[in-house]
């Protein structure tokens, strides 16, 4: 005998069941509750593929707000969201349920400071030659984690990584140099997740 809730069955949006006829500020709410202390920072992306896949990375692992560090607009310099917006379609709506800021890309130490203050430790996430390297399969992260994420071409500025506290890399066996900044923004996030569970009791 079927269990479908009519109320919900017409909720088209993408939400497991226990979120299903819930207002995005419910839902908001109800993540509220059992998020954990992960923060995601990532400088200066330009495609609207990877920061709409890092908005629904960091929905799927519950944490706790993501902060888009963006160039200045010449041509519009109080626009926080920077030189380009972002077409949110490719996060499936998790851009409603997440806390979401925008910061111009020179008031970074603002924001370091006020994590550092918080007792979070900020890790620059990068395979830049030149900076000491800790494999993040060897390491122990803080509950209190800051990651810290570069542009799609040219990774990380090294103002940010040398102002940051550690650099992880993500060890590869292939040929290519790097991976795309939105798929080890996910790794990363599970990585976190694994040593840092978030409990996952359903919605009220």
């Amino acid at each position: 005998m079927s269990k479908i809730d009519l109320k919900n069955a017409i909720d088209y949006r993408n939400l497991g069941d226990d979120f299903k006829g819930m207002t995005n500020e419910d839902i908001m709410q109800a993540l509220d509750q059992r998020r954990g202390y992960m923060i995601t920072a990532l400088q200066n992306l330009t495609h609207d593929f990877n920061k709409a896949t890092a908005v629904r990375n960091h929905n799927a692992f519950s944490g706790r707000e993501i902060v888009f560090l963006n160039p200045e607009n010449p041509m519009d310099p109080e626009n926080e969201e920077g030189a380009k917006k972002w077409n949110k379609t490719g996060a499936v709506g998790a851009q409603h349920y997440e806390h979401i800021s925008h910061h111009k890309i020179t008031d970074y130490q603002n924001l370091f400071d006020q994590w550092h203050a918080e007792g979070y430790t900020i890790y620059a996430v990068d395979n830049t030659p030149g900076y000491e390297l800790y494999n993040v399969f060897e390491t122990v992260l803080p509950e209190k984690s800051v990651f810290l994420f570069g542009e799609e071409q040219i990774g990380l500025a090294d103002e940010l990584i040398q102002a940051a506290d550690a650099m992880i890399y993500i060890p590869q066996t292939g040929s290519v140099r790097s991976l795309n900044v939105s798929v080890a923004h996910g790794i990363i996030a599970a990585l976190y997740t694994a040593q840092h569970p978030v409990p996952e009791a359903p919605a009220e």
